[in-house]
């Protein structure tokens, strides 16, 4: 079967399964890319590709367009997706799959967080302009930080929350999540008067509710674009190093913070809607405090005089 068919097969099934535009954005943009090398390379049929053709692409991706291995990763792990498909619809055998047989590439773990006084600086930024000229797109950049440092959510979540998502009364926030997963997350009482606010002032500047919590001043749904065009801005203002400004890292943000107030794994994961713990597992075996309080007070240093 030829390459280029099958990309259009898997693609037409994920459609048809109803991933997210975003996640079949994504399919879309590695297994074109990985097109364009097979061809260059030669290799035109789905029988020729081989593991050497697999780490070669993922090669030339971090030699010529400068990947980080967190990249290598995603674009390995989409080709594993597809090439798993092939495998399920009997058109590779299971011993033939070339991605299988290609090992991740190691990468360094480390988690950017904003520090007390980068908050800070940020929230007052918008508190500045809010309070010189009231300025809507000001006071929606603000809820949006702290939606983000409240909730820990996705980009995704963000943008497509709803007002009917949230909940004053019970003080909880509904998103869809990864995989079209619906979850709850509890809203903090400081939270939920901000958000009350915002949404008392929206009402006032465009004269109704618009149904989703941050849009533009025509009520129109804020994008993911929007949101990074956001933190781009804000990035030439505060002139923070060392910390990249994302929605991202609100939530890296937000999982530190709770692993070092004490929070366990498992609520952790709950929190950041986590389908595996290991992903959760990153956080804890970084900034968790469980192991070197049990080693405080078992450690058998205690028991001898020396």
């Amino acid at each position: 079967m030829l390459l280029k068919f099958a990309i259009k097969d898997f693609l037409d099934d994920r459609a048809f399964r109803n991933v997210s535009a975003k996640s079949l954005a994504n399919y879309e943009g590695t297994l074109n890319e990985f097109h364009a090398y097979c061809v260059a390379a030669g290799v035109v049929n789905v029988s020729d590709v081989r593991p050497a053709t697999v780490k070669g692409y993922l090669l030339s991706c971090q030699r010529d367009k400068g990947n980080k291995p967190s990249s290598i990763n995603h674009k390995l792990q989409n080709l594993r997706v597809f090439f798993n498909y092939l495998e399920q619809e009997g058109i590779i055998e299971h011993n033939d799959n070339p991605a299988r047989k290609v090992s991740p590439a190691k990468a360094d773990v480390h988690i950017n967080t904003y520090t007390d006084q980068q908050i800070k600086e940020m929230l007052g930024y918008f508190r500045r302009m809010r309070a010189r000229d009231k300025s809507f797109y000001a006071y929606r950049d603000y809820a949006i930080i702290m939606v983000l440092l409240g909730t820990g959510m996705r980009l995704g979540e963000l943008v497509n929350l709803m007002w009917s998502d949230v909940d004053f009364v019970n003080q909880v926030i509904t998103v869809m999540g990864k995989k079209r997963q619906q979850s709850s997350i509890p809203m903090l009482g400081k939270l939920r008067q901000e958000l009350a606010e915002y949404k008392v002032f929206v009402e006032q500047t465009l004269g109704n509710t618009p149904e989703y919590v941050f849009t533009d001043r025509h009520g129109t749904r804020l994008t993911d674009n929007g949101v990074k065009c956001i933190f781009k801005r804000l990035k030439k203002v505060m002139g923070f190093h060392g910390v990249r400004l994302s929605a991202h890292t609100f939530r890296h943000t937000f999982a530190v913070r709770m692993v070092k107030a004490g929070a366990d794994a498992f609520t952790v994961q709950k929190m950041l809607r986590h389908t595996v713990l290991s992903t959760t597992m990153r956080y804890v075996n970084l900034y968790g405090t469980a192991l070197k309080e049990q080693n405080d007070k078992y450690n058998p240093l205690n028991g001898i005089d020396v």
